[in-house]
């Protein structure tokens, strides 16, 4: 092994300072492992090595050979360094302890990263200086201070472990006259060079040492010298080595205790469990070979052992694994260790040995009355297993004939049961052979023993009893009880008839088995022809086998008769009805209706109705019987009762008689709730009753002023507590005050109107009521509440209404507010400065009802004095929204409450689409108009005909010639887009026609032009007569004062006529714009294909593609399409009536 010392350490220390300035050697806060490593990304050079006897004087300069592994030999120094490193040598103080082999490589990466691994790395091999050192073997070799202002630091090795190869390493006495950062421990095996070095990060303890724990397993398991060294790297990055010291390490070898327990010879098997497992490697798994010694190992059989709670590892073998070989067992142990090799760690020997297999059969549940019996297997075991039980059973009679295998069930108990049945063994009786057999794990079939049992089979047996024999409803029940047949019972059969007529009512009845065993039928009369007397039943059985076989028989007798209780009740002669009751019905021959033929004494049966009665939930049935279907006949009813039967024969069962009166239509009126405030008050009927029912409930109302003009039939509502109630108001009576008639009338269900009396009140109207309260009256921002309560009106509340204003230049600021209802039947308004002006000092507030009828009722007022602060002194406006008109894409903007503390000279509306941004905004000046308000007139035409949401904010230029803003809101704009019609002006329907001199067909090109682009605009059918009529009736810009045709001003007046804005285009490049942008575009044209060289014709333009448009001339069709805008442009008339606005280009937009 080459001796190597610090001359490389020294060359780097520089560098490696300078990049570990983030950790210091004190922390805390590091990992809990006490030997975290650290890999300083370079090496540091040590400005004080030529002070030290182990470090080199100067950097050496590192060959490709020597970079591999971080260090340089001796060779490659030259002369000026290998003097200048003896003169270190001799310069060093003696007195600390070097050490005398290799010293530590010096780590690749910062030493202050934290990370582990720092194999790749190798020092220098320049030998260092001998020193007087103590002996190695001493644990605390310390490193003796000789120069106060060197750091010192004295190594400890301690709780050296030679089994596991671990040990400690305590460094103590440390100082430095710097401030120490970090504490690492280069640490190597003197195996193999500095292979194995980890730089460790040593952990500062409580007191003030470091430690760190070294292990065998993190340097390749090497065992015999280690080396130890001592570095400190300081607060100004400088790496400097202190010393180091040596141990030696041992490992010891793996060790663990084989037992073998639980050796069973009846199931073939043994543990074998491993105690006190241990291996300085590690135990990854703990693996057991074992094999018998029978035909060598052929039969061997690695187990690995399963890890148990208590640090022993266990594995069970069976000889089934193993050829079921017996005798002598080889078992060995082995570890997986950490590393993945496989050591061996002991063996022993056990002998294996199987018992024969065993059972104990037993018969039980040997049961005559059904023929079987239980055979029960106990005591179940066999070394090779048993996969299942088997029971060969047969009779002794006629050999094994009936041989049957049966496969026995376990229990939950571990027995094994199975039930043999003799009408599974041919019937047979006598003598039963079983035998017992295992088929074992392995597939073979094994004897193990056997017995025999005698079987006898008794008769058939079952007991009758007739039970619940209801002569009402014609039936009984036959139970049967103690059914056994050693066959099997499949069914109970029941053929059961009448002795009347023999047999002809036979039935053989299947009896259904009952919770208790028994089994049980219902035998009614009705399934016999309804035959009374002696009844015969017979009871069978249908076997397992299919046979059916007699048991017993018995008779009884059946006698029946139909009943039923007659009862009155709820005789009301108020109604003139009464209830008919009919309870206990039966009857043998069954109901399957109730009926009640009904009459009264007067006149014999001229009244008779048969009721049906209805059946209810108690079982009871019920008819109601009212006069009215009678006659209204009085006195005596009788009442006779019928059963119409199953059979469909109709029986009387009984009858009675009762007395009906019948009395008069009976109510009692009270006025209750009158109310001068509402002028209502409410009418209750109670005590209604009618012997001809009450359909309905009828209040004929008036006032006795002016006869019976305001009469009303109210049809009063039923109440939950069986009253009729009804509010009336004055305000449906012509709000008439003093006496009201009420009089009470019944619509019985026979539709006829009774009246029942009458009653009078009287009605007075209040005046109305309110309660003005100011609430919440803030000086500073100039707001107040007006609450409105105690609310009160005879002639109803449809609003309240409240006009306020300042008491400063009369009304001008008046504002009618509508006051809002609350929760709490109050109503409140909110009035804020702003919307007066800014009015302070005097307010008025006044308070009106608007009434149900329409009209505005004066109630009372109020005032109250409010002011604002000048800070809360802002401009004011509302914008509002009209006339949103989606046919023509416009929409008009309305500003009231205009104020601003510095004055308002103008109004501006800057609106814009959301479309795009504020690529369409336009600035508009709103108009004032007459009540003080401000309009303006916003065209989706003037907006690149952009629609959906539009954003329009309220500015105002104050009078010092300063904009503010004051507000905004948005609209929804649609505009309807529409096909631009084509008319002809020689159109036969129109083309005769004359405005003066001229027809239509002559000179109309402006007419029909101009009612295609109308129409195409607004959606509209706008025929050329319609816009010659107004041009020639309304200007004089059409066939008049000398014009042949229509000058540019009528294309203007006709527009406009139509709520349409035009635009003169001046040059070729508007032009193009405004057919760009969608716009229709009047075009007066001379010389070209559309006109002749003496006239001027007006064609309309639309669309623009590719520097072409459309062209419609109402002259001449075939010249309708596309045309080159430079073309119609380069055409333009020049005559002075095509250009009285200064162009014969015009475009028409909404």
């Amino acid at each position: 092994m080459k001796t190597k010392g610090l001359v490389y350490l020294a060359s780097t220390a520089i560098l490696l300072a300078a990049s570990a300035n983030s950790v210091f050697a004190d922390e805390t806060n590091q990992a809990a492992n006490d030997r975290q490593q650290t890999e300083p990304s370079v090496a540091v050079t040590n400005r004080d090595a030529g002070k030290q006897s182990d470090l080199a004087s100067k950097p050496l300069e590192v060959d490709s050979e020597t970079k591999k592994d971080s260090g340089v030999s001796e060779a490659s120094l030259g002369k000026d360094e290998k003097v200048a490193s003896s003169s270190s040598e001799k310069e060093g103080n003696s007195s600390i302890e070097q050490p005398k082999n290799d010293l530590a490589s010096v780590p690749s990466e910062n030493i202050s990263s934290g990370r582990a691994s720092f194999r790749s790395v190798t020092a220098a091999s320049d030998k260092p200086q001998e020193a007087e050192t103590k002996p190695e073997s001493d644990p605390k070799a310390r490193v003796s201070r000789a120069v106060d202002d060197k750091p010192q630091g004295t190594i400890n090795i301690t709780n050296v472990d030679p089994n596991a190869g671990t040990f400690d390493v305590h460094v103590t006495n440390i100082s430095s006259p710097k401030p120490i950062k970090k504490v690492a421990l280069p640490t190597w095996s003197s195996v193999n060079g500095q292979d194995d070095i980890i730089w460790y990060d040593a952990k500062r303890q409580v007191d003030g040492t470091y430690k760190i724990s070294v292990t065998a397993r993190d340097h390749k398991y090497s065992t015999g010298e280690y080396n130890v060294h001592l570095y400190y790297l300081l607060e100004d990055n400088q790496l400097v080595g202190v010393g180091g010291t040596k141990t030696t390490v041992t490992i010891g070898k793996p060790q663990g205790k084989i037992d073998i327990v639980n050796n069973n010879p009846d199931t073939g098997s043994f543990d074998v469990v491993v105690s006190g497992v241990s291996n300085p490697y590690g135990v990854k798994k703990v693996v057991v070979p074992v094999w018998s010694s029978v035909n060598g190992q052929d039969d061997l059989v690695w187990y690995e052992a399963q890890h148990q709670t208590n640090g022993n590892y266990t594995v069970t073998v069976k000889a089934s694994h193993h050829k079921n070989s017996l005798g002598e067992y080889n078992i060995h142990l082995y570890y997986v260790q950490d590393n993945g090799q496989l050591v061996g760690v002991g063996g022993t020997t056990t002998t294996v040995s199987k018992a024969q297999p065993k059972g104990t059969l037993k018969i039980e549940n040997n049961n005559p009355d059904t023929g079987s019996f239980d055979v029960v297997v106990s005591g179940v075991s066999s070394p090779y297993g048993v996969k299942e039980v088997k029971l060969p059973t047969w009779s002794t009679d006629k050999g094994g004939d009936d041989l049957i295998w049966y496969t026995a069930v376990k229990q939950a108990d571990g027995t094994y049961r199975a039930t043999v049945k003799a009408v599974n063994h041919k019937k047979s009786t006598g003598e039963y052979n079983v035998h017992l057999y295992y088929i074992q794990d392995d597939g073979q079939l094994v004897g193990v023993g056997g017995t025999r049992t005698t079987v006898s089979l008794s008769q058939p047996k079952g007991t009758l009893k007739i039970e619940n024999n209801d002569p009402a409803t014609g039936s009984f029940d036959v139970v049967v009880s103690n059914v056994s047949n050693p066959f099997g019972v499949k069914e109970v059969k029941l053929p059961t008839w009448s002795n009347d007529k023999g047999q002809d009512d036979l039935v053989w009845h299947t009896a259904i088995k009952q919770s208790d065993g028994t089994y049980r039928a219902r035998i009614q009369a009705r399934d016999h022809k309804y035959s009374l007397g002696d009844y015969t039943v017979h009871l069978y059985y249908i076997q397992d086998d299919g046979q059916l076989v007699g048991v017993a028989g018995t008779q009884f007798s059946l006698a029946a008769k139909p009943k039923g209780t007659l009862k009155i009740e709820n005789n009301n002669p108020d109604t003139g009805s009464f209830d008919v009751v009919v309870s206990d019905v039966v009857s043998p021959f069954g109901v399957k209706s109730v009926h009640l033929p009904i009459w009264s004494s007067d006149k014999g049966q001229d009244d008779i109705v048969w009721y049906t009665a209805t059946k209810q939930s108690d079982g009871t049935y019920r008819a109601s019987i009212q006069a009215r279907n009678h006659k209204m006949s009085t006195g005596e009813y009788h009442i006779h009762l019928y059963y119409l039967q199953d059979n469909g024969q109709m029986i009387g069962v009984s009858g009675t008689t009762t007395t009906v009166s019948v009395a008069k239509p009976k109510g009692t009126l009270t006025i209750a709730n009158n109310n001068s405030t509402t002028g209502s008050f409410d009418v209750v009927v109670s005590g209604v009753s009618s012997p001809e029912g009450v359909r309905e409930v009828l209040l004929p109302t008036w006032s006795s002023t002016n006869g019976q003009d305001d009469i009303i039939w109210y049809r009063a509502a039923k109440q939950a507590d069986g009253t009729y109630k009804m509010n009336i108001k004055a305000s449906d009576h012509k709000y008439s005050t003093g006496e009201y008639n009420v009089h009470l009338y019944y619509v019985g269900n026979n539709g006829q109107l009774v009246g029942v009396g009458g009653t009078k009140t009287t009605v007075s109207l209040g005046t109305p009521k309110g309660k003005l309260t100011i609430q919440n009256n803030n000086q500073q921002t100039g707001t107040f509440e007006v609450v409105v309560s105690e609310v009160e009106n005879a002639y109803g509340v449809k609003e309240v209404k409240l006009p306020t204003w300042s008491s400063a230049n009369g009304q001008d600021d008046i504002i009618w507010y509508t006051a809002v209802k609350q929760a709490d039947g109050t109503y409140k308004a909110q009035v804020n400065l702003r919307d007066h002006k800014y009015s302070t000092g005097e307010y008025n507030i006044h308070l009106y009802y608007v009434q149900n009828d329409g009209r505005m009722v004066g109630v009372g007022g109020t005032k109250t004095t409010a002011n604002v602060a000048s800070e809360h002194i802002k401009p004011t406006g509302q914008i509002t929204i009209k006339n949103n008109n989606p046919r023509l894409g416009t929409f008009e903007v309305v500003v009231t409450n205009v104020y601003s503390p510095k004055g308002v000279k103008e109004v501006k509306l800057p609106t814009w689409s959301s479309v795009n941004g504020q690529d369409d905004i336009v600035w508009y000046r709103a108009q004032r108009q007459a009540d003080g308000s401000y309009k303006a007139l916003v065209r989706t035409s003037s907006h690149k005909y952009s629609t959906g949401e539009y954003n329009i904010h309220l500015y105002y230029v104050q009078n010092d010639g300063s904009l503010v803003g004051v507000g905004g809101t948005t609209t929804t704009v649609s505009r309807g887009v529409y096909d631009t019609p084509y008319y002809s002006q020689r159109d036969p329907r129109w083309a005769g026609l004359y405005y003066g001199k001229y027809n239509l067909a002559a000179t109309g090109c402006v007419p029909t032009t101009l009612a295609m682009t109308i129409s195409g605009i607004t959606g509209q059918t706008v025929l050329p007569t319609t816009v010659a009529d107004f041009l020639y009736h309304h200007t004089d810009s059409f066939n008049k004062n000398g014009l042949f045709g229509t000058s540019s001003k009528g294309i203007v007046q006709g527009a406009q006529n139509w709520g349409l804005t035009t635009d003169v285009l001046h040059s070729s490049a508007a032009l193009k714009e405004a057919l760009a942008a969608g716009h229709h575009v009047m075009a007066a044209v001379g010389s070209s294909v559309f006109a002749s060289h003496f006239v001027t014709h007006e064609i309309v333009l639309r669309g623009y593609q590719n520097g072409q448009t459309q062209v419609y001339d109402p002259y001449n069709a075939n010249n309708n399409g596309w045309y080159s805008v430079d073309y119609i442009f380069g055409s333009k008339s020049g005559a002075p009536e095509d250009n009285t606005e200064g162009s014969p280009f015009i475009s028409v937009r909404a």
